[in-house]
């Protein structure tokens, strides 16, 4: 499994409450103790290590946010799976900029969230 970032979207972090008003889904690409520790409340929790086996967690019609806590790693796997076929986009500065901008940062008891 390669990923790369070469067919990479971004979207801005003070755009993803609208981005999820329009559909778009959102996909947390980091570790267990990382998502435990803080994710947006609307996103899905899918490791990056783990993409290429939930491919079928993906539909071709749908557009997908992907989230990690810089934006490193979900850059490769939005190359990824855009080579796959699917739309997604990056989220610049990841979790770590979100953060900032979001209210709907969550740890995994409901409580609000840190990044780390």
């Amino acid at each position: 499994m390669v990923f790369g970032s070469a067919n990479t979207n971004y979207v801005l972090p003070e755009n993803i409450e609208q981005h999820i008003l329009d559909g778009y889904k959102l996909i947390d690409v980091r570790e267990d103790d990382e998502w435990n520790a803080g994710h947006h409340s609307g996103a899905k929790h899918i490791p990056m290590s783990t993409i290429p086996e939930n491919l079928n967690s993906f539909e071709e019609s749908e557009k997908y946010i992907i989230i990690c806590r810089s934006g490193h790693r979900s850059g490769k796997v939005s190359g990824y799976l855009n080579n796959q076929g699917f739309d997604t986009f990056n989220l610049l500065g990841g979790m770590q900029e979100l953060s900032l901008t979001s209210e709907n940062v969550i740890d995994s008891t409901g409580n609000k969230g840190t990044i780390i």
